[in-house]
């Protein structure tokens, strides 16, 4: 990866959709930083996915910023897909790292690790990796321990219970008065 940059120093191009998020993101700019160019100051531009997806002109900055950048780190829940304008503004800032040689690092939280390459946010982002022509990596974040869902089979017993009413319902009994769904 090309460190030499409009300026001095590694630029780096974060696009979170938390506050959690983009601090973790900038943890792992820091880490990549350190392994990838010791010697160079990294210059960070943040850009909130909101304001990606709501604010045109904000988009287009960050495109513009990218430019300039080497690494573009991108936040995401994994489970999400990620909205077309954000897409859009992704591939434009994908093209922006190619001449820096650069590379796109999917930062996906909320998920397993095992389902990583099935989530949706995932696959968009590789995706757009591809049409860019950079290099692409991922991470997960997991919860931590004490947010982490309960896979027990009480647990999961537990969370269907609601659920079995509902069902009861809509769906009639085997030989059960066939006229409510009329």
């Amino acid at each position: 990866m090309n460190s030499e940059t409009h300026s001095s120093g590694l630029d780096v191009l974060i696009v979170y959709e938390s506050v959690r998020s983009g601090k973790r993101a900038k943890e792992l700019c820091h880490r990549l930083g350190q392994q990838l160019a010791p010697d160079c100051k990294l210059n960070l531009s943040v850009w909130s996915l909101s304001a990606l997806q709501l604010l045109p002109t904000i988009a287009r900055a960050a495109a513009s910023e990218a430019d300039h950048a080497a690494l573009l780190i991108v936040a995401v829940n994994g489970d999400k897909t990620l909205p077309r304008p954000v897409k859009s503004c992704l591939h434009w800032c994908a093209c922006g790292i190619r001449a820096a040689d650069g590379a796109l690092v999917a930062q996906l939280h909320g998920i397993l690790k095992m389902n990583e390459e099935l989530c949706p946010a995932y696959g968009c982002l590789r995706q757009i990796a591809q049409h860019a022509g950079v290099r692409f990596f991922s991470e997960v974040v997991e919860l931590p321990e004490d947010e982490q869902p309960d896979y027990s089979l009480e647990a999961i017993h537990e969370r269907a219970q609601p659920n079995t009413s509902l069902v009861e319902t809509i769906l009639p009994r085997p030989g059960g008065d066939k006229r409510r769904l009329l």
